[in-house]
């Protein structure tokens, strides 16, 4: 009795990935609207399944909307086989809207929790190419030097003479990626037993690993960054925060900083951090440019 139930459960495994594989072929096609009306029955059928919200997240109609999904994939299904998926296209769209110091942070991640995803060479190209927008040019030497020897594969051949972005591989687009494709939960030995020949997708997968082995974290050594620019210093702590806030908002990355000036506590708040004093005042003559800040660039080692 139990072999029959399990037999009968793999099936069912075979049938929902083989109807989710159908769906993504479908948005490959630019269908989106046929299956954006199924979501909501499929998230009925399958609750918390990985990859109906990832296919919720690809047919989004506003990215913003898709950028907040993705993210829930990224914190909720951190072992899912569409995790990279999901934060290469959060590193994309914030590279593409010119937020280069959180796209930088965010593609970082992908190599290191994820080093046997498809996309890590377009991740580190894009996470290169926005430290040099920000001016951490010594930063994205560093990280080409750290990546070449975990990735000897890859092309790290860049051109830092030229005044053009170092990666000319092309962004993804709102399509599924081949890794993204259905038919990773089916199993092995079902397909190899049909009749029919495999589908290039059944092929594909086969040797895809579980969603458990999925996700593997790399200890990637960062430069020294020892100068922040501090733009402001308050008596309010809330007034601090609102600025930190309103920087954030414009791309950039703050914190507070508590300093005592004549015995009174002050809060700073600090545009954070760069490996050199150069890289440094170039932040602070864009933030002077762009937000008509002044700013102090300090050296305050990390602890």
């Amino acid at each position: 009795m139990n072999r029959v139930i399990c037999v009968v459960f793999s099936l069912l495994v075979v049938s929902w990935a083989q109807d989710f594989s159908n769906l993504f072929r479908e948005v490959e096609r630019g269908n989106l609207d046929e299956v954006r009306a199924q979501i909501p029955q499929l998230m009925n059928q399958y609750p918390g399944d990985d990859s109906v919200v990832f296919l919720a997240a690809l047919v989004k109609e506003r990215a913003e909307e898709a950028i907040v999904a993705y993210k829930a994939i990224i914190q909720n299904y951190p072992n899912s086989p569409y995790a990279d998926d999901a934060l290469a296209k959060v590193g994309e769209y914030l590279y593409a809207r010119g937020l280069y110091t959180q796209a930088s942070k965010e593609l970082s991640r992908l190599p290191r929790n994820y080093p046997a995803s498809e996309h890590v060479q377009r991740a580190i190209d894009l996470q290169i190419n926005s430290l040099l927008a920000i001016g951490e040019s010594d930063s994205a030497r560093y990280y080409v030097i750290q990546y070449g020897t975990i990735f000897p594969s890859l092309d790290f051949n860049y051109d830092f003479s030229s005044e053009r972005p170092l990666a000319s591989r092309p962004l993804g687009d709102t399509a599924v990626t081949p890794m993204s494709q259905g038919m990773r939960y089916a199993s092995p030995s079902l397909a190899q037993s049909s009749n029919t020949a495999p589908s290039p997708t059944t092929q594909m997968h086969r040797n895809i690993t579980p969603p458990s082995a999925t996700r593997t974290t790399l200890e990637l050594p960062s430069p020294p960054r020892p100068f922040v620019v501090q733009v402001g210093a308050y008596g309010a702590r809330n007034n601090a925060l609102r600025q930190v806030q309103q920087l954030d908002q414009s791309g950039f990355s703050a914190e507070l900083w508590p300093i005592t000036v004549r015995g009174k506590t002050l809060y700073a708040v600090q545009v954070i951090r760069y490996g050199t004093r150069q890289e440094a005042e170039a932040i602070g003559r864009k933030l002077k440019r762009e937000l008509n800040l002044t700013y102090l660039v300090i050296n305050r080692p990390e602890r």
